[in-house]
């Protein structure tokens, strides 16, 4: 367990989420995402949201308060050579749900951390892309089909500086908007839920990315200030997105007229697994700190 006080974290032995190899696959999360709800079904479930094309599940995890009002969405790899965000997004969710009801130093537990927020949780947005990734085309960040998924919706599809026109490993939108299993299933979560905040976990950079001009001017307030707020629990400098480029944090500010941040982890890409216990430290705050901001502000 981490137990944290003024700053400070300090690290106990886990027992699912292995982190001491960097090739955290998609079959490793299917495996610990299993293991993780055992016992914890009150707190914990899972469901499939798409079946993409090489026949893998973009799965929907859930966490907390099931009836809260207060929902945050959690999304980590939508590119496939930044597998380590799903490494992180597992990790943590085992210290909140295994030590759910254990008072940390100062008493308090994560069951009043979250109190009336439910996590969404896309632990693994392209799973088809990991998995090519893992097996030797290191650089890709596309799906199977060879296309860019954070390129893939809606707002400024098709725009921005590196915008290819052909499938491949990078920067290709796609034939259209929407046109990809993963990020229609990306897109109904969205249509179906009323998010109050996202969480978008990508690498490299250790950046805190945040607002877009299609930003209402309450929602850009909001980024800023969530923006702020991770930059105090974290360190990573901040930097403003500016036009949409047909991201999905582009889309979600305009669907769900919540705030959300990406956070860049790590040096390199793939992150190197030395770097994992650094991260872990860092980014370990963010998801009680943010569930209570948002609980206070809606």
């Amino acid at each position: 367990m981490f137990f944290c006080s003024a700053g400070n974290c300090y690290a106990t032995d886990f027992i699912i989420v292995d982190v001491s190899q960097q090739l955290y696959s998609y079959e490793s999360l299917c495996e610990d995402m299993v293991l993780l709800t055992l016992g914890h079904e009150d707190i914990m479930s899972y469901e499939s949201r798409a079946i993409t094309s090489q026949g893998r599940n973009v799965w929907l995890i859930k966490f907390g308060d099931f009836q809260a009002e207060n929902k945050i969405l959690i999304t980590a790899s939508i590119h496939a050579r930044e597998y380590m965000s799903s490494q992180l997004v597992m990790r943590m969710l085992e210290e909140y749900v295994l030590n759910y009801d254990v008072p940390n130093s100062d008493g308090i537990t994560y069951r009043q951390c979250f109190a009336n927020t439910c996590f969404y949780i896309l632990p693994m947005v392209n799973p088809d892309g990991v998995t090519i990734c893992q097996n030797g085309t290191k650089s890709i960040k596309a799906n199977a089909n060879g296309v860019d998924l954070n390129r893939n919706f809606p707002l400024g599809f098709g725009d921005g500086p590196r915008v290819a026109s052909v499938p491949g490993l990078a920067y290709y939108p796609g034939v259209s908007p929407l046109s990809e299993l993963e990020t229609q299933a990306m897109a109904i979560l969205l249509n179906e839920n009323d998010f109050c905040a996202g969480i978008n976990y990508h690498s490299m950079g250790n950046i805190i990315y945040y607002g877009a001009s299609t930003n209402t001017p309450e929602v850009a307030e909001g980024c800023k200030k969530m923006a702020d707020l991770v930059h105090a629990i974290n360190g990573y400098r901040r930097e403003y997105c500016g036009n949409a480029i047909g991201s999905f944090a582009d889309y979600f500010g305009t669907v769900e007229m919540a705030p959300s941040v990406t956070i860049e982890i790590g040096t390199a890409n793939p992150v190197p697994i030395s770097q994992f216990s650094g991260i872990y430290a860092k980014n370990l705050p963010v998801w009680p700190i943010v569930a209570a901001t948002s609980s206070l502000t809606n």
